[in-house]
């Protein structure tokens, strides 16, 4: 039972890494997001929830102006999206 509880403590962002099933789409966004994470100051996972509309409109320029392709800007922008989506969603059993 122990073990069972153990379980509910596992931050949300390592469960939605979990759940990547591709290690090329895992390695992608774990690139991603600690470029977003070093951009932000971030420390700790919690201070997710600081970042904003502007923050990633700021990152957004900051990657555009590394003369980053479209497409990889889009990807690490989606990643970044993917991840707070799932861990706003409300994962409690009813």
């Amino acid at each position: 039972m122990a073990e069972f509880h153990q379980h509910a403590a596992v931050p949300a962002e390592a469960e939605w890494f979990a759940n990547l099933d591709n290690p090329r789409t895992r390695r992608a966004h774990r690139i991603d997001l600690r470029d977003c994470v070093d951009f932000a100051g971030i420390r700790q996972p919690d201070e997710f929830r600081i970042v904003t509309r502007a923050h990633l409109l700021a990152w957004r320029k900051v990657l555009e102006a590394r003369a980053l392709s479209s497409a990889t800007i889009q990807r690490k922008l989606a990643a970044l999206s993917l991840l707070f989506e799932y861990t706003s969603q409300d994962r409690q059993i009813a």
